[in-house]
């Protein structure tokens, strides 16, 4: 004779139906998510939740995924958000002091390093945004001029009958323009000081850094003036910030970036500018990056795998 299952009654019981419809509506969205995102895309968090995990059920797995892939997407909108602090107040800080650079040269008819022209001085600028052999001003001015066609054909746009002014053409040029510049400036030592006056606070900066690591010494050659190998240094900071937040704006996996060094990189480029810019720009010190790890995540998942297991 067959004995009835126990049946689960109260609270366990709500408990468990609960757990069993979240269970298929997760089930649902990781063959969402492997639809809707592509699978090379989705394979990212897949292999990275079966190879830092210990976890061997494919459904546990994929509801791993599934929850990093959500975290990778709220750590770009964080990281975005605060790598735009650095990102403008870099490039307003360099292009302050190339416009006094240029008002105080002998240059007829501009006063203005953004107009694109080719003869000196303005043209030994050109050279060091376009050092990568692209005309990054043209492009940008081009960029505004097409923004100004958006603007005329539409009736209602707040600029429908401005004309771009080079603010518009200045706000174009990317973040790699400005680590660009300063990585192109040893063929012209006079610019180069120009750039690194925009940092006055940059040995106060890196004696932080020392302070910290003092292992840590700057790039280039023991022979190079400080004011070179200080130069390489932020050269070498603002490349990998701008690589993660290009990570970031693409939505490409941030699942190995390392957020502790990027939060340090932001910190010794803003304390460079000025202890005020650092204190402005990231009042709560950036704790959400100095936090992040997907491995958090993943230990937070296998603990509550294990307690719906009890349930």
């Amino acid at each position: 004779m067959k004995t009835a299952a126990p049946q689960v009654d109260g609270p366990k019981k709500q408990i468990q139906d609960n757990t069993d419809w979240r269970m298929c509506k997760v089930d649902r969205d990781i063959e969402l998510a492997e639809s809707l995102l592509g699978g090379p895309r989705f394979r990212a968090y897949l292999d990275y939740a079966s190879g830092n995990s210990g976890l061997s059920d494919p459904d546990d797995v994929g509801r791993l995924a599934l929850e990093l892939y959500r975290w990778n997407v709220r750590m770009s909108s964080v990281v975005m958000g605060y790598v735009s602090y650095v990102e403008v107040l870099v490039r307003n800080a360099i292009d302050a002091r190339l416009c006094e650079w240029i008002r105080r040269q002998s240059v007829s008819g501009y006063a203005d390093w953004i107009d694109v022209h080719g003869l000196d001085p303005l043209g030994r600028i050109r050279r060091l945004v376009n050092g990568d052999g692209m005309d990054h001003l043209a492009e940008a001015m081009q960029d505004a001029l097409r923004k100004q066609r958006q603007w005329k054909a539409d009736s209602s746009h707040p600029r429908h009958d401005d004309r771009v002014n080079r603010d518009d053409v200045f706000t174009q040029l990317s973040f790699g323009a400005w680590d660009g510049m300063l990585r192109h400036a040893d063929g012209d030592p006079e610019l180069a000081d120009v750039l690194m006056s925009a940092f006055p606070n940059i040995e106060a900066a890196w004696a932080v850094e020392q302070a910290r690591m003092p292992r840590a010494v700057l790039p280039g050659n023991p022979s190079d003036s400080s004011q070179r190998r200080l130069r390489l240094e932020l050269v070498c900071r603002l490349r990998r910030i701008r690589k993660v937040r290009n990570r970031a704006g693409h939505q490409e996996n941030l699942l190995r970036v390392e957020f502790p060094t990027l939060r340090r990189d932001m910190f010794f480029v803003l304390s460079a500018l000025g202890p005020e810019c650092l204190h402005w720009a990231l009042p709560d010190r950036a704790l959400a990056l100095k936090e992040a790890d997907p491995m958090k995540l993943v230990v937070d998942f296998k603990a509550g795998r294990q307690t719906r297991k009890e349930i």
